[in-house]
């Protein structure tokens, strides 16, 4: 088995992240794959969505990129363009999703499905307001706005912020899961998991570790030598066939199957037999950022395909 210190796998995760950097990798994937069709019309909805967000020097790939993170960047904002949509966006699902406190504000819902695993009695039920019910709708809002020109290019740029999003989000397994084995009202997709961070003995929540999973994989890449540069990092992954999904998987269009799978990728794969304040060893990370690898490759391919076809 090959050694890769742990400071030097560990350092880049400060830097990138799924829900940082990462999203942005998944999403440059994506653009790579697109038509010039869907490109064109990319580059004039960006324009119209968040000032912060839009194209600059005509580089609409590197808008396209950073408006993967809208999602995020929006929770902790209250002068965005969209404020007068967005608490009826957030009540879309759910009428009384303002009832579970700070989790139920600005669509943070949106952004998981918490399929519940490992647990006893009763099954949990999951809040209508959800990653599944959210990146549907917005392909539907998406596709029906596309013509010859996009008829309502701000609101298009609001979809499309949610694609981009939540299809990366739903490539997370965490993202998909909550895990009621060593919590009775679950886990929360790891954020209530917490482990020690092998790294320094610092405790951490596993949803976070997982978060930085994209970014670790790219980081031992950039040790031994190879371009962390977005683009280059794009153009790598797609010409590796071990990376690259069978065309079946990539024709999967249907969130709902993505979640079944990360739901138990999650359980097979994150949770394990690790138990709360374990410390990942390093056969761990090996299988965490080679499954990170193939995750963000097939949700840029699928993220392509929706917008291919959305955007006609």
């Amino acid at each position: 088995m090959r050694f890769v210190p742990l400071l030097v796998v560990f350092a880049p995760s400060l830097v990138f992240a799924w829900g940082g950097d990462g999203h942005k990798q998944i999403a440059d994937i994506a653009w790579s794959k697109l038509t010039p069709t869907a490109k064109a019309k990319l580059a004039t909805i960006l324009q119209a969505g968040e000032p912060s967000f839009r194209v600059v020097g005509g580089n609409a790939r590197a808008a396209f990129d950073s408006s993967a993170n809208f999602c995020d960047y929006m929770k902790g904002k209250t002068d965005t363009i969209y404020e007068d949509i967005i608490p009826s966006m957030n009540a879309r699902f759910n009428p009384n999703i303002a009832s579970i406190g700070r989790e139920g504000e600005r669509c943070k819902t949106w952004h998981y499905y918490d399929v519940p695993i490992r647990f006893t009695g009763k099954t949990p039920e999951i809040d209508p307001s959800n990653a599944g019910a959210a990146v549907n709708l917005a392909i539907a809002e998406l596709t029906k706005l596309n013509g010859k020109t996009i008829s309502d290019p701000k609101m298009a740029c609001w979809w499309l912020y949610w694609i981009e999003h939540v299809v990366g989000d739903l490539h997370q397994p965490l993202h998909c899961v909550s895990n009621y084995q060593f919590n009775a009202t679950g886990d929360a997709g790891g954020n209530r998991f917490k482990i020690t961070s092998p790294d320094g003995d610092k405790p951490t929540n596993l949803h976070s570790f997982w978060d930085g999973g994209i970014g670790r994989a790219i980081g031992e890449e950039r040790e031994k030598g190879k371009d962390p540069n977005v683009e280059k990092v794009s153009a790598r992954w797609l010409a590796d066939r071990n990376l690259v999904p069978a065309s079946d998987a990539v024709k999967d269009l249907n969130p709902m199957s993505w979640i079944r799978v990360g739901a138990r990728l999650a359980d097979r794969a994150v949770y394990g037999n690790l138990k709360p304040g374990d410390r990942p060893d390093m056969q761990y990370l090996f299988q965490q950022t080679d499954l990170c690898r193939k995750q963000a490759v097939l949700a840029g391919l699928r993220m392509a395909a929706i917008l291919n076809k959305a955007l006609g």
